[in-house]
């Protein structure tokens, strides 16, 4: 997403479209939309994600999402309103944090309870799937956002074709309602039930180690806990959570997948 934001920017730029005086505001959005379904034709996209260990049908999936992803018409118009709000001020918009993933945070809320336990059971087995060190950087959040996003797309490579397919479709899902509404917002009573559940539950979750002492430590001073023990308790976590059922796993999910 940052070669997005350069190339749009350098052309919007070359053309003085946001330059001009007297501004069309809607041709410039045209014009941004109509870069972004370019870019698939443009960037070397395929070949990025043979890189990452994409093979076959995964490959063929992939190069479709993004596709869709730059040329969908709800999603290229939100993101093109972020990329001239971030040219007109660069500390509107966190462009370096990258445009999709933050419009698919903003629509997870909105998904039914199947896609978003689906796709947060996707997101455990990345989890599992990265090395101790890998997990217990992203877990206790000493990673940056591009290092991890590249790892997730490495495991995401190696999902079964099927999998992989109804992850993409959540994703996109998510894009579109998270760039037609607000993100889900739990009021402050749910949001106290289900932070008292999770460590309620957290808590019986470690307890029944054999690291009970260590991992409650870790658990309490997570920004502080080695990488072992961190990803011990982002595991957990995961298996913990995904075992809620009804209302209560309801709100979890959208709990975490607040923006």
């Amino acid at each position: 997403m940052r070669f997005l934001a350069v190339f749009v920017w350098l052309t919007l730029a070359g053309t003085g479209c946001v330059l001009a005086q007297e501004r069309d505001t809607e041709a410039e959005r045209q014009e941004v939309i109509r870069l972004l379904g370019q870019l698939p034709d443009i960037a070397p996209i395929r070949q990025d994600l043979r890189l990452l260990g994409f093979r076959g049908e995964n490959l063929e999936l992939a190069v479709d999402q993004a596709e869709l992803l730059y040329r969908d018409p709800v999603i290229a118009g939100y993101v093109a309103d972020q990329i001239i709000a971030a040219f007109e001020d660069p500390t509107a918009v966190r462009v370096s944090d990258g445009l999709m993933w933050p419009l698919i945070e903003r629509g997870l809320g909105h998904l039914s309870t199947p896609d978003l336990k689906f796709y947060y059971t996707v997101e455990r087995k990345i989890m599992e799937t990265l090395t101790i060190r890998q997990c217990g950087m992203a877990v206790s959040n000493r990673m940056r956002p591009a290092r991890f996003a590249e790892l997730t797309s490495r495991v995401a490579a190696r999902l079964n074709t099927d999998a992989l397919q109804k992850y993409y479709g959540i994703q996109a899902k998510a894009a579109r309602l998270g760039a037609r509404r607000q993100p889900v917002r739990l009021s402050e009573t749910a949001t106290r039930r289900v932070e008292d559940r999770i460590q309620a539950s957290m808590t019986r979750s470690i307890q029944a180690t054999d690291r009970a002492g260590e991992l409650m430590v870790a658990m309490m001073n997570l920004d502080r806990a080695g990488n072992t023990q961190a990803c011990a308790i982002g595991r957990l976590f995961m298996n913990t959570v995904l075992q809620f059922e009804g209302r209560a796993l309801r709100e979890t999910l959208v709990y975490m997948s607040r923006p």
